[in-house]
Protein backbone atom coordinates (compact mmCIF):
# COMPACT_ATOMS: atom_id res chain seq x y z
CA UNK A 1 0.00 0.00 0.00
CA UNK A 2 1.18 3.22 -0.87
CA UNK A 3 -0.06 6.84 -0.33
CA UNK A 4 1.14 8.46 -3.53
CA UNK A 5 -0.71 12.33 -3.51
CA UNK A 6 -2.90 14.26 -1.51
CA UNK A 7 -5.11 17.16 -2.35
CA UNK A 8 -6.12 20.25 0.28
CA UNK A 9 -8.74 22.44 -0.95
CA UNK A 10 -9.09 25.50 1.34
CA UNK A 11 -7.08 24.77 4.27
CA UNK A 12 -4.99 27.21 5.92
CA UNK A 13 -2.14 28.03 3.34
CA UNK A 14 -3.45 26.41 0.63
CA UNK A 15 -6.18 27.48 -1.60
CA UNK A 16 -5.78 24.50 -4.04
CA UNK A 17 -3.30 22.34 -4.26
CA UNK A 18 -2.17 18.62 -4.77
CA UNK A 19 1.47 17.42 -3.96
CA UNK A 20 3.44 14.64 -4.32
CA UNK A 21 3.66 12.22 -1.29
CA UNK A 22 4.90 8.72 -2.63
CA UNK A 23 5.06 7.71 1.35
CA UNK A 24 5.41 3.90 2.49
CA UNK A 25 3.90 1.54 5.57
CA UNK A 26 6.26 0.68 8.17
CA UNK A 27 9.28 3.37 7.81
CA UNK A 28 9.90 6.98 8.63
CA UNK A 29 8.86 9.24 5.79
CA UNK A 30 10.87 12.08 5.68
CA UNK A 31 8.75 14.84 4.24
CA UNK A 32 11.30 17.92 3.49
CA UNK A 33 9.81 21.29 2.86
CA UNK A 34 11.27 24.98 3.73
CA UNK A 35 9.87 26.95 6.43
CA UNK A 36 6.91 28.75 4.74
CA UNK A 37 6.62 26.51 2.46
CA UNK A 38 3.07 24.89 4.29
CA UNK A 39 3.62 22.02 6.39
CA UNK A 40 1.89 23.29 8.96
CA UNK A 41 -0.71 23.72 6.36
CA UNK A 42 -0.97 19.86 5.66
CA UNK A 43 -0.56 18.32 9.44
CA UNK A 44 -3.41 20.85 9.89
CA UNK A 45 -5.31 19.09 6.92
CA UNK A 46 -4.65 15.78 8.91
CA UNK A 47 -6.19 16.58 11.88
CA UNK A 48 -9.34 18.35 10.30
CA UNK A 49 -9.80 14.42 8.80
CA UNK A 50 -9.81 12.37 11.88
CA UNK A 51 -13.50 12.32 12.85
CA UNK A 52 -16.61 10.96 11.20
CA UNK A 53 -16.02 14.37 8.02
CA UNK A 54 -13.79 16.76 7.75
CA UNK A 55 -13.96 19.60 10.53
CA UNK A 56 -12.33 22.46 9.39
CA UNK A 57 -13.26 25.63 11.42
CA UNK A 58 -12.88 29.29 9.68
CA UNK A 59 -9.83 30.16 11.11
CA UNK A 60 -8.36 26.53 9.79
CA UNK A 61 -9.37 27.64 5.95
CA UNK A 62 -7.60 30.04 3.48
CA UNK A 63 -7.81 33.51 4.58
CA UNK A 64 -10.10 34.58 1.58
CA UNK A 65 -11.93 31.91 1.47
CA UNK A 66 -13.22 31.06 4.68
CA UNK A 67 -17.37 30.83 4.36
CA UNK A 68 -16.14 28.26 0.98
CA UNK A 69 -16.13 24.32 1.95
CA UNK A 70 -12.88 22.63 2.84
CA UNK A 71 -12.03 19.40 1.16
CA UNK A 72 -8.51 16.93 1.59
CA UNK A 73 -7.99 13.35 -0.20
CA UNK A 74 -5.65 11.36 -0.34
CA UNK A 75 -4.25 8.60 -3.27
CA UNK A 76 -3.81 5.12 -2.19
CA UNK A 77 -2.62 2.45 -4.35
CA UNK A 78 -4.49 4.91 -7.50
CA UNK A 79 -7.80 5.09 -5.66
CA UNK A 80 -8.76 8.33 -4.15
CA UNK A 81 -10.24 9.07 -0.97
CA UNK A 82 -11.73 12.10 0.37
CA UNK A 83 -12.99 13.68 3.51
CA UNK A 84 -15.52 16.88 3.22
CA UNK A 85 -17.95 18.21 5.38
CA UNK A 86 -20.58 15.50 4.93
CA UNK A 87 -18.37 12.09 4.92
CA UNK A 88 -14.49 10.84 5.28
CA UNK A 89 -13.83 8.11 3.06
CA UNK A 90 -10.37 8.42 4.61
CA UNK A 91 -11.03 7.56 8.38
CA UNK A 92 -12.93 4.37 7.07
CA UNK A 93 -9.89 2.83 5.94
CA UNK A 94 -7.04 4.30 8.25
CA UNK A 95 -6.92 5.50 11.96
CA UNK A 96 -5.50 9.00 11.57
CA UNK A 97 -3.04 10.55 14.22
CA UNK A 98 -1.32 14.35 14.13
CA UNK A 99 1.16 14.84 16.92
CA UNK A 100 2.44 18.68 17.18
CA UNK A 101 3.67 20.53 19.55
CA UNK A 102 1.68 21.54 22.58
CA UNK A 103 3.29 24.07 24.45
CA UNK A 104 1.11 27.18 24.63
CA UNK A 105 1.91 30.96 25.95
CA UNK A 106 -0.12 32.03 28.95
CA UNK A 107 -0.03 34.98 31.63
CA UNK A 108 -0.62 35.09 35.24
CA UNK A 109 -2.16 38.63 36.32
CA UNK A 110 -1.02 38.92 40.44
CA UNK A 111 -1.53 41.88 41.51
CA UNK A 112 1.06 44.02 43.38
CA UNK A 113 0.34 47.59 45.25
CA UNK A 114 -2.66 46.94 43.59
CA UNK A 115 -1.48 47.38 40.32
CA UNK A 116 -1.53 43.94 37.69
CA UNK A 117 1.54 42.79 36.87
CA UNK A 118 1.64 40.25 33.92
CA UNK A 119 3.73 37.48 34.33
CA UNK A 120 4.11 35.27 31.22
CA UNK A 121 4.59 31.23 31.13
CA UNK A 122 4.78 28.39 29.28
CA UNK A 123 2.13 25.91 29.72
CA UNK A 124 1.68 21.93 28.74
CA UNK A 125 -2.11 21.55 28.42
CA UNK A 126 -3.14 18.31 30.08
CA UNK A 127 -2.77 15.25 27.31
CA UNK A 128 -5.95 13.07 27.14
CA UNK A 129 -5.74 9.94 26.25
CA UNK A 130 -9.19 8.31 26.32
CA UNK A 131 -11.71 7.28 28.43
CA UNK A 132 -11.32 5.42 31.79
CA UNK A 133 -12.58 1.83 32.10
CA UNK A 134 -14.42 -0.07 34.79
CA UNK A 135 -13.72 -3.74 35.99
CA UNK A 136 -15.85 -6.71 33.87
CA UNK A 137 -16.62 -9.67 35.64
CA UNK A 138 -17.30 -12.10 32.61
CA UNK A 139 -19.34 -15.07 33.24
CA UNK A 140 -18.29 -18.31 31.82
CA UNK A 141 -19.34 -21.30 32.80
CA UNK A 142 -16.29 -23.53 33.07
CA UNK A 143 -18.50 -26.87 33.68
CA UNK A 144 -20.73 -26.56 31.09
CA UNK A 145 -17.89 -26.42 28.53
CA UNK A 146 -16.48 -29.46 30.25
CA UNK A 147 -19.25 -31.35 30.15
CA UNK A 148 -19.51 -31.07 26.26
CA UNK A 149 -15.98 -32.76 26.41
CA UNK A 150 -17.22 -35.61 29.07
CA UNK A 151 -14.10 -38.17 30.04
CA UNK A 152 -11.83 -36.01 27.98
CA UNK A 153 -13.08 -32.56 30.52
CA UNK A 154 -8.87 -32.26 30.80
CA UNK A 155 -8.36 -30.87 27.23
CA UNK A 156 -10.46 -27.73 28.44
CA UNK A 157 -9.05 -24.63 28.86
CA UNK A 158 -10.44 -21.68 31.28
CA UNK A 159 -11.01 -18.64 28.62
CA UNK A 160 -10.94 -16.04 31.75
CA UNK A 161 -7.63 -17.39 33.61
CA UNK A 162 -5.60 -18.21 30.00
CA UNK A 163 -7.02 -14.57 28.76
CA UNK A 164 -6.45 -12.72 31.58
CA UNK A 165 -3.02 -10.58 29.86
CA UNK A 166 -3.87 -7.18 29.07
CA UNK A 167 -2.45 -7.94 25.86
CA UNK A 168 -3.84 -10.75 24.74
CA UNK A 169 -7.54 -8.90 25.50
CA UNK A 170 -6.46 -6.12 23.27
CA UNK A 171 -5.46 -7.87 20.77
CA UNK A 172 -8.86 -10.00 20.98
CA UNK A 173 -10.57 -6.32 20.95
CA UNK A 174 -8.84 -5.62 17.66
CA UNK A 175 -10.35 -8.93 16.25
CA UNK A 176 -13.66 -9.12 17.61
CA UNK A 177 -15.09 -8.87 14.58
CA UNK A 178 -13.34 -12.00 13.53
CA UNK A 179 -14.70 -13.50 16.72
CA UNK A 180 -18.30 -12.28 15.96
CA UNK A 181 -17.90 -14.22 12.51
CA UNK A 182 -17.06 -17.42 14.64
CA UNK A 183 -20.71 -17.39 15.44
CA UNK A 184 -21.83 -18.39 12.35
CA UNK A 185 -23.67 -21.49 11.20
CA UNK A 186 -20.89 -23.25 9.50
CA UNK A 187 -17.86 -22.31 11.74
CA UNK A 188 -20.27 -23.37 14.82
CA UNK A 189 -20.45 -27.16 12.94
CA UNK A 190 -16.91 -27.10 12.47
CA UNK A 191 -16.21 -26.39 16.39
CA UNK A 192 -19.08 -28.99 17.10
CA UNK A 193 -17.61 -32.01 15.29
CA UNK A 194 -14.18 -31.16 17.01
CA UNK A 195 -15.52 -30.91 20.38
CA UNK A 196 -17.29 -34.48 19.26
CA UNK A 197 -13.85 -36.19 18.33
CA UNK A 198 -11.89 -34.69 21.20
CA UNK A 199 -14.70 -36.34 23.02
CA UNK A 200 -14.75 -39.92 22.04
CA UNK A 201 -10.75 -40.25 21.35
CA UNK A 202 -8.42 -42.02 23.51
CA UNK A 203 -4.90 -40.62 24.81
CA UNK A 204 -3.26 -37.85 26.88
CA UNK A 205 -4.18 -34.17 25.91
CA UNK A 206 -1.60 -33.76 23.95
CA UNK A 207 -2.31 -37.50 22.42
CA UNK A 208 -6.28 -36.17 21.58
CA UNK A 209 -4.41 -32.62 20.21
CA UNK A 210 -2.54 -34.40 17.99
CA UNK A 211 -5.12 -36.86 16.23
CA UNK A 212 -7.98 -33.56 16.16
CA UNK A 213 -5.31 -31.36 14.38
CA UNK A 214 -4.46 -34.12 11.75
CA UNK A 215 -7.83 -34.72 11.18
CA UNK A 216 -9.02 -30.96 11.69
CA UNK A 217 -6.25 -28.38 10.63
CA UNK A 218 -6.81 -27.75 6.92
CA UNK A 219 -10.68 -26.68 7.39
CA UNK A 220 -9.34 -24.30 10.42
CA UNK A 221 -6.42 -23.06 8.19
CA UNK A 222 -9.21 -21.95 5.51
CA UNK A 223 -11.07 -20.15 7.67
CA UNK A 224 -9.38 -16.06 8.30
CA UNK A 225 -11.49 -15.78 10.91
CA UNK A 226 -10.27 -18.43 13.01
CA UNK A 227 -6.83 -18.26 11.91
CA UNK A 228 -7.01 -14.46 13.02
CA UNK A 229 -7.75 -15.35 16.33
CA UNK A 230 -5.83 -18.69 16.40
CA UNK A 231 -2.41 -16.32 16.32
CA UNK A 232 -3.36 -14.20 18.93
CA UNK A 233 -3.76 -17.54 21.37
CA UNK A 234 -0.36 -18.64 20.13
CA UNK A 235 1.01 -15.80 22.62
CA UNK A 236 -1.12 -17.28 25.54
CA UNK A 237 2.15 -18.76 28.15
CA UNK A 238 1.68 -22.34 28.82
CA UNK A 239 -0.16 -23.18 25.46
CA UNK A 240 1.55 -26.17 23.51
CA UNK A 241 -1.86 -28.19 22.12
CA UNK A 242 -3.32 -27.24 18.84
CA UNK A 243 -6.37 -28.39 20.81
CA UNK A 244 -5.98 -25.59 23.53
CA UNK A 245 -5.90 -22.40 20.84
CA UNK A 246 -9.23 -24.00 18.48
CA UNK A 247 -11.26 -24.39 22.05
CA UNK A 248 -10.12 -20.61 23.39
CA UNK A 249 -11.86 -19.49 19.89
CA UNK A 250 -14.74 -21.66 19.91
CA UNK A 251 -15.29 -19.63 23.81
CA UNK A 252 -14.31 -16.70 22.91
CA UNK A 253 -16.86 -17.32 19.80
CA UNK A 254 -19.42 -18.69 22.63
CA UNK A 255 -19.06 -16.19 25.02
CA UNK A 256 -19.54 -13.07 22.05
CA UNK A 257 -22.85 -14.66 21.44
CA UNK A 258 -24.65 -14.93 24.75
CA UNK A 259 -23.70 -11.35 25.79
CA UNK A 260 -21.54 -9.55 23.25
CA UNK A 261 -22.16 -6.48 24.69
CA UNK A 262 -20.38 -7.86 28.57
CA UNK A 263 -17.73 -9.68 26.33
CA UNK A 264 -16.71 -6.97 25.08
CA UNK A 265 -16.26 -4.20 28.13
CA UNK A 266 -13.86 -7.57 29.62
CA UNK A 267 -11.77 -7.13 26.73
CA UNK A 268 -11.96 -3.19 26.99
CA UNK A 269 -10.97 -3.33 30.34
CA UNK A 270 -7.84 -5.89 29.52
CA UNK A 271 -7.38 -3.06 26.72
CA UNK A 272 -7.74 -0.04 28.81
CA UNK A 273 -5.29 -1.88 31.49
CA UNK A 274 -2.49 -2.78 28.45
CA UNK A 275 -2.46 0.73 27.17
CA UNK A 276 -2.56 2.65 30.97
CA UNK A 277 0.30 0.57 31.99
CA UNK A 278 2.46 1.28 28.50
CA UNK A 279 1.76 5.21 29.61
CA UNK A 280 2.94 4.97 32.92
CA UNK A 281 6.24 2.56 32.03
CA UNK A 282 6.99 5.37 29.11
CA UNK A 283 6.63 8.29 31.80
CA UNK A 284 8.70 6.37 34.36
CA UNK A 285 11.67 6.33 31.93
CA UNK A 286 11.88 9.76 30.78
CA UNK A 287 10.58 11.17 33.98
CA UNK A 288 13.03 9.79 36.77
CA UNK A 289 15.06 13.06 36.52
CA UNK A 290 12.64 15.48 37.21
CA UNK A 291 9.37 15.60 39.58
CA UNK A 292 6.31 16.10 37.20
CA UNK A 293 4.23 14.42 34.50
CA UNK A 294 1.32 12.06 35.99
CA UNK A 295 -0.90 9.23 34.48
CA UNK A 296 -4.30 10.09 36.36
CA UNK A 297 -7.95 9.01 35.75
CA UNK A 298 -10.41 12.13 35.78
CA UNK A 299 -13.89 12.39 35.33
CA UNK A 300 -13.72 9.57 33.24
CA UNK A 301 -10.82 10.29 31.76
CA UNK A 302 -7.42 9.35 31.77
CA UNK A 303 -4.87 12.27 31.49
CA UNK A 304 -1.18 12.93 31.83
CA UNK A 305 -1.13 16.03 33.60
CA UNK A 306 2.23 18.03 33.01
CA UNK A 307 4.17 20.45 35.29
CA UNK A 308 4.45 23.75 33.85
CA UNK A 309 7.15 24.18 30.92
CA UNK A 310 9.61 26.19 33.00
CA UNK A 311 9.94 23.65 35.51
CA UNK A 312 11.46 21.05 32.91
CA UNK A 313 14.17 21.17 30.23
CA UNK A 314 13.70 21.80 26.59
CA UNK A 315 14.33 18.57 26.15
CA UNK A 316 12.60 16.79 28.34
CA UNK A 317 9.39 18.59 27.81
CA UNK A 318 9.58 17.83 23.90
CA UNK A 319 10.05 14.22 24.57
CA UNK A 320 7.50 13.83 26.95
CA UNK A 321 5.09 15.59 24.98
CA UNK A 322 5.86 13.55 21.77
CA UNK A 323 5.88 10.23 23.06
CA UNK A 324 2.63 11.20 25.31
CA UNK A 325 0.99 11.59 22.05
CA UNK A 326 2.57 8.46 20.12
CA UNK A 327 1.11 6.50 23.42
CA UNK A 328 -2.51 8.46 22.47
CA UNK A 329 -2.05 6.72 18.72
CA UNK A 330 -1.98 3.13 20.75
CA UNK A 331 -5.05 4.07 22.93
CA UNK A 332 -7.21 3.14 19.63
CA UNK A 333 -7.41 -0.59 19.26
CA UNK A 334 -7.87 -1.41 16.04
CA UNK A 335 -6.72 -3.36 12.31
CA UNK A 336 -7.23 -0.65 10.25
CA UNK A 337 -3.76 0.59 8.85
CA UNK A 338 -2.50 3.94 10.82
CA UNK A 339 -1.09 7.12 9.47
CA UNK A 340 0.72 9.02 12.03
CA UNK A 341 2.15 12.63 11.27
CA UNK A 342 4.64 14.34 13.45
CA UNK A 343 4.64 18.12 12.43
CA UNK A 344 8.03 19.54 13.25
CA UNK A 345 8.13 17.94 16.73
CA UNK A 346 11.57 16.39 15.89
CA UNK A 347 13.02 19.74 14.45
CA UNK A 348 13.98 21.49 17.89
CA UNK A 349 15.47 18.29 19.47
CA UNK A 350 19.03 18.30 20.97
CA UNK A 351 20.97 15.68 19.64
CA UNK A 352 20.54 12.74 22.81
CA UNK A 353 17.04 13.65 22.96
CA UNK A 354 16.99 13.23 19.10
CA UNK A 355 18.10 9.60 20.09
CA UNK A 356 15.54 8.60 22.70
CA UNK A 357 12.40 9.74 20.03
CA UNK A 358 13.72 8.06 16.96
CA UNK A 359 14.19 4.88 18.95
CA UNK A 360 10.95 5.19 20.76
CA UNK A 361 9.08 6.05 17.16
CA UNK A 362 10.95 2.65 15.85
CA UNK A 363 10.03 0.57 18.76
CA UNK A 364 6.05 2.19 17.92
CA UNK A 365 7.02 0.78 13.89
CA UNK A 366 7.66 -2.42 15.32
CA UNK A 367 4.81 -2.81 17.27
CA UNK A 368 2.55 -2.06 14.64
CA UNK A 369 4.16 -4.79 12.70
CA UNK A 370 4.09 -7.21 15.28
CA UNK A 371 0.07 -6.59 14.98
CA UNK A 372 0.63 -7.44 11.26
CA UNK A 373 -0.38 -3.67 10.88
CA UNK A 374 0.80 -1.42 8.35
CA UNK A 375 1.72 2.41 9.74
CA UNK A 376 2.17 5.34 7.70
CA UNK A 377 4.84 7.69 9.58
CA UNK A 378 5.21 11.06 8.14
CA UNK A 379 7.41 13.75 9.67
CA UNK A 380 7.03 17.08 8.74
CA UNK A 381 10.44 19.07 8.93
CA UNK A 382 12.52 21.44 7.09
CA UNK A 383 16.13 20.16 8.52
CA UNK A 384 18.64 18.29 6.17
CA UNK A 385 17.46 14.55 6.04
CA UNK A 386 20.98 13.59 7.08
CA UNK A 387 20.19 14.92 10.28
CA UNK A 388 17.55 11.98 10.86
CA UNK A 389 20.21 9.11 9.52
CA UNK A 390 21.22 6.81 12.26
CA UNK A 391 20.69 3.42 13.38
CA UNK A 392 16.75 3.64 15.23
CA UNK A 393 15.50 5.68 12.06
CA UNK A 394 17.83 3.32 9.31
CA UNK A 395 14.45 1.94 7.44
CA UNK A 396 13.59 5.69 5.91
CA UNK A 397 12.36 7.67 2.51
CA UNK A 398 12.82 11.19 2.23
CA UNK A 399 10.39 13.13 0.21
CA UNK A 400 11.15 16.39 -1.08
CA UNK A 401 7.83 18.44 -1.22
CA UNK A 402 9.15 21.52 -2.71
CA UNK A 403 10.98 19.99 -6.01
CA UNK A 404 11.52 21.52 -9.55
CA UNK A 405 13.39 24.62 -9.39
CA UNK A 406 16.36 23.18 -8.41
CA UNK A 407 18.79 21.54 -10.61
CA UNK A 408 22.46 21.33 -10.26
CA UNK A 409 24.21 22.56 -13.10
CA UNK A 410 27.42 20.07 -14.54
CA UNK A 411 29.86 23.00 -14.13
CA UNK A 412 29.32 23.46 -10.69
CA UNK A 413 29.45 19.70 -10.21
CA UNK A 414 32.44 19.67 -11.41
CA UNK A 415 33.78 22.91 -9.79
CA UNK A 416 32.30 22.15 -6.40
CA UNK A 417 33.26 18.53 -6.12
CA UNK A 418 36.21 18.19 -8.07
CA UNK A 419 37.65 21.19 -6.33
CA UNK A 420 40.87 19.66 -5.17
CA UNK A 421 42.30 18.61 -7.98
CA UNK A 422 45.45 19.90 -8.52
CA UNK A 423 45.07 20.76 -12.34
CA UNK A 424 43.21 23.56 -11.20
CA UNK A 425 42.80 23.91 -7.39
CA UNK A 426 44.74 27.14 -7.12
CA UNK A 427 43.33 28.63 -9.79
CA UNK A 428 40.15 28.27 -8.80
CA UNK A 429 40.75 29.36 -5.27
CA UNK A 430 41.55 32.38 -6.52
CA UNK A 431 39.88 33.50 -9.20
CA UNK A 432 36.61 31.49 -9.54
CA UNK A 433 35.50 30.73 -6.22
CA UNK A 434 36.55 34.43 -4.85
CA UNK A 435 36.29 37.95 -6.48
CA UNK A 436 39.55 38.97 -8.69
CA UNK A 437 39.41 42.24 -10.84
CA UNK A 438 41.85 40.55 -13.26
CA UNK A 439 40.66 38.31 -16.00
CA UNK A 440 41.83 34.70 -15.94
CA UNK A 441 41.52 32.29 -18.53
CA UNK A 442 41.34 28.17 -18.43
CA UNK A 443 38.99 27.50 -21.07
CA UNK A 444 40.86 24.62 -22.39
CA UNK A 445 41.30 22.78 -19.19
CA UNK A 446 37.44 23.53 -18.56
CA UNK A 447 36.50 22.15 -21.53
CA UNK A 448 39.53 19.21 -22.89
CA UNK A 449 39.59 18.09 -18.93
CA UNK A 450 36.47 18.77 -17.74
CA UNK A 451 34.24 18.61 -20.64
CA UNK A 452 32.65 22.08 -19.22
CA UNK A 453 31.57 25.22 -21.52
CA UNK A 454 34.52 27.34 -22.65
CA UNK A 455 32.66 30.36 -21.48
CA UNK A 456 32.79 29.08 -18.17
CA UNK A 457 36.41 28.83 -18.11
CA UNK A 458 36.97 32.40 -18.25
CA UNK A 459 36.50 33.80 -14.72
CA UNK A 460 34.37 36.74 -15.15
CA UNK A 461 32.50 34.88 -17.51
CA UNK A 462 31.89 32.37 -14.86
CA UNK A 463 30.75 35.08 -12.76
CA UNK A 464 28.35 35.85 -15.36
CA UNK A 465 26.51 32.62 -15.46
CA UNK A 466 26.54 32.70 -11.49
CA UNK A 467 24.61 35.97 -11.58
CA UNK A 468 22.67 34.42 -14.21
CA UNK A 469 21.46 31.68 -11.91
CA UNK A 470 20.76 34.09 -9.17
CA UNK A 471 18.67 35.82 -11.36
CA UNK A 472 16.39 32.66 -11.57
CA UNK A 473 16.27 31.74 -8.26
CA UNK A 474 14.65 35.32 -7.94
CA UNK A 475 12.33 35.14 -10.70
CA UNK A 476 10.98 31.82 -9.70
CA UNK A 477 10.13 31.31 -13.09
CA UNK A 478 13.15 28.89 -14.05
CA UNK A 479 15.19 25.59 -12.40
CA UNK A 480 18.41 27.39 -11.11
CA UNK A 481 21.36 25.65 -9.49
CA UNK A 482 21.83 26.12 -5.70
CA UNK A 483 25.74 25.79 -5.51
CA UNK A 484 25.66 28.57 -8.03
CA UNK A 485 23.75 30.96 -6.31
CA UNK A 486 25.92 29.95 -3.07
CA UNK A 487 28.50 30.99 -5.08
CA UNK A 488 27.35 34.27 -6.36
CA UNK A 489 26.69 35.36 -3.08
CA UNK A 490 30.18 35.02 -1.81
CA UNK A 491 31.75 36.80 -4.84
CA UNK A 492 29.31 39.69 -4.90
CA UNK A 493 30.04 40.29 -1.48
CA UNK A 494 34.11 40.29 -1.86
CA UNK A 495 33.23 42.35 -5.04
CA UNK A 496 31.05 45.06 -3.02
CA UNK A 497 33.78 45.05 -0.30
CA UNK A 498 36.59 45.64 -2.83
CA UNK A 499 35.23 48.37 -4.64
CA UNK A 500 33.99 50.21 -1.02
CA UNK A 501 37.94 50.34 -0.59
CA UNK A 502 39.08 53.63 -2.20
CA UNK A 503 42.76 53.04 -1.76
CA UNK A 504 44.77 50.82 -4.55
CA UNK A 505 46.87 49.51 -2.34
CA UNK A 506 44.32 48.06 -0.20
CA UNK A 507 42.66 46.71 -2.73
CA UNK A 508 45.54 44.87 -3.61
CA UNK A 509 46.00 43.66 0.14
CA UNK A 510 42.15 42.81 -0.56
CA UNK A 511 42.76 40.54 -2.89
CA UNK A 512 45.65 38.44 -1.05
CA UNK A 513 43.58 38.21 1.58
CA UNK A 514 42.86 33.85 2.22
CA UNK A 515 38.96 33.60 3.11
CA UNK A 516 36.04 35.69 3.22
CA UNK A 517 35.29 36.50 6.15
CA UNK A 518 39.20 37.56 7.20
CA UNK A 519 38.75 40.15 3.68
CA UNK A 520 35.65 41.32 5.20
CA UNK A 521 37.66 42.33 8.12
CA UNK A 522 40.27 43.66 6.72
CA UNK A 523 37.70 46.33 5.21
CA UNK A 524 36.24 47.16 8.36
CA UNK A 525 39.75 48.01 9.95
CA UNK A 526 40.50 50.54 6.90
CA UNK A 527 36.49 51.97 7.64
CA UNK A 528 34.08 50.34 5.91
CA UNK A 529 30.86 49.00 7.27
CA UNK A 530 30.34 45.41 6.36
CA UNK A 531 26.47 44.68 7.24
CA UNK A 532 26.34 42.09 9.95
CA UNK A 533 24.52 39.87 7.21
CA UNK A 534 27.51 39.03 4.90
CA UNK A 535 29.07 37.37 7.64
CA UNK A 536 26.34 35.70 8.76
CA UNK A 537 25.98 34.29 5.14
CA UNK A 538 29.33 32.28 5.22
CA UNK A 539 27.57 29.25 6.66
CA UNK A 540 25.41 29.13 3.80
CA UNK A 541 28.18 30.21 1.03
CA UNK A 542 31.14 28.08 3.10
CA UNK A 543 28.75 24.81 3.28
CA UNK A 544 28.10 25.26 -0.12
CA UNK A 545 31.53 25.45 -1.91
CA UNK A 546 33.55 22.89 0.43
CA UNK A 547 31.28 19.78 -0.35
CA UNK A 548 33.19 16.82 -0.75
CA UNK A 549 32.25 14.05 -3.46
CA UNK A 550 29.04 14.30 -5.46
CA UNK A 551 26.77 16.84 -4.84
CA UNK A 552 22.81 17.54 -5.74
CA UNK A 553 19.74 19.46 -4.99
CA UNK A 554 18.59 17.48 -2.18
CA UNK A 555 21.46 18.61 0.09
CA UNK A 556 20.91 20.97 3.01
CA UNK A 557 22.51 23.71 1.43
CA UNK A 558 20.00 23.62 -1.80
CA UNK A 559 17.00 23.33 1.17
CA UNK A 560 18.34 26.60 3.21
CA UNK A 561 17.99 28.40 -0.24
CA UNK A 562 14.30 27.31 -0.50
CA UNK A 563 13.79 29.57 3.06
CA UNK A 564 11.89 33.07 2.37
CA UNK A 565 13.29 34.77 5.08
CA UNK A 566 16.90 33.66 3.93
CA UNK A 567 16.18 35.18 0.63
CA UNK A 568 15.60 38.30 2.01
CA UNK A 569 18.59 38.30 3.63
CA UNK A 570 20.92 37.50 0.77
CA UNK A 571 18.98 40.74 -1.41
CA UNK A 572 19.71 42.56 1.56
CA UNK A 573 23.28 41.49 1.63
CA UNK A 574 24.09 42.11 -2.05
CA UNK A 575 22.65 45.57 -1.91
CA UNK A 576 24.72 47.86 0.41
Amino acid sequence: MVISEIKIKNIRGFRDITLPFNIRPNCANILVAPNGFGKSSISTAFQCATGKKLNANEEQKYSTLRADPSQFSICVDGSWLTADASKNEITNTFDVHVVKSGLTPKAKVPRINGVPIPKPYMELPSLDLGVSKSKEDLAFDLHAHKAQLGKNAKVVPNFPKKCEAPDIRRALLASLSSIDKMTQVKLQKLFNDIISFAAGAAGTKIDISEKAEEKFSKEIEQSEHISAVMSITQNIQGFEAWLDRVLICYQAADLCRENRASFKKWLEYGAYQANLSAAKAFISDINNAWVGAQVKERKGRVVVEFPEANALSNGQRDLLYFGCNMLRARQVVSKKPCIIVIDEVFDYLDDANIMVAQYFLSKMIDLYKGEGREVFVCLLTHLDPAFFKGYALRKQKTIHLQSGSQKVTNTMRKVVGDRENPVWKDDLEKYFLHYHPDEKNLSELFNVTFGLPKAHGRNHSFYDFLREEWGKCLSEAEEYDPFAVCAHVRIEIERISYFKLSEEEERDEFINTHGTAKKLQFCEAAGVQVPESCYLLGVIYNDALHQRGAIDQSSSIALKLKNIALLGMIKNALDW
